[in-house]
């Protein structure tokens, strides 16, 4: 079996993906003049050093090219809206051939467990496992319980989540954080060589941001995936140093903050 490496999307063997891909789940919405441009947003992620980039096909195909191709693309290979009212489910819009073409360097799922439609999701993400190893391409899953009775914030949902993914072959997984560091680390404990990164949500005021990246990052998880809380500031450019410095250098979100006073 051949082994995948995820070190192409590390930097300081961390993980700080950029993810883009909120104009198709949210819509416009999450918006404004200069973010709804996907050349702002790739110039964040090469300017500010992150390590992957997370974006549907469309944005890759037309977007990425020239210096931008010096950050590792994840490309997402399915979607949904929040236009249909139907349980919640994300086909498959995208094949791997197409993601490689585009430039992709790993290829991304979102799975929606505990949905009545998980058995379908489950179906297509296998193949698609099974498709991106033998390209030697990593699988980033996004991990969202989501469903009829469902509390997706639940410590129990939550690390059910997180041993799925590594159940179903992901080579990393990204998931969302309820607060709670002791599960936080079960979590890590449950998902076994698969990798943890935590989603960075809703936009939040920057110190409670980063205080939150400290505590994610002592719990033994590999990164963050952020977007609104980078795309959306006022300081993209300050907020992303401050970022990295949690992340990539193990600072305290005292010591951090200092980058939110210069920049742009």
């Amino acid at each position: 079996m051949t082994r995948i490496s995820i070190s192409k999307l590390l930097h300081k063997d961390k993980a700080l993906f950029l993810a883009y891909d909120q104009g198709m789940e949210h819509g416009p919405t999450d918006f404004n003049a200069k973010n709804v441009d996907p050349q702002f947003i790739f110039d964040i992620a090469l300017e500010g050093g992150y390590s992957a980039f997370a974006c549907l096909p469309g944005v890759a195909e037309k977007h990425y090219e020239g210096a931008y191709k010096d950050v590792p693309i994840i490309v997402k290979l399915n979607a949904s809206t929040k236009l249909a009212k139907i349980n919640p489910i994300s086909r498959q819009i995208c094949s791997v051939e197409r993601a490689i073409k585009a430039g992709a360097s790993a290829v991304g799922f979102t799975i929606y467990d505990g949905s009545p439609n998980e058995p379908d999701m489950f179906h297509e993400f296998g193949k698609i496992v099974e498709q991106a190893h033998d390209y030697g391409l990593p699988v980033v899953a996004w991990m969202y319980p989501r469903g009829p009775n469902i509390n997706e914030l639940d410590n129990n949902v939550l690390s059910y989540a997180s041993r799925i993914g590594m159940e179903l072959g992901a080579d990393i997984i990204k998931v969302k954080f309820n607060g709670d560091v002791d599960n936080l680390r079960w979590m890590v404990r449950c998902a076994g060589r698969t990798k943890v990164v935590i989603s960075g949500g809703d936009r939040k005021d920057p110190l409670t941001f980063l205080t939150e990246a400290k505590k994610v990052m002592d719990a033994g998880v590999l990164g963050m995936a952020v977007g609104r809380n980078v795309w959306q500031a006022e300081k993209p450019y300050s907020i992303t140093q401050a970022l990295k410095a949690v992340v990539y250098d193990g600072k305290s979100s005292a010591e951090a903050v200092q980058y939110l006073q210069s920049g742009r």
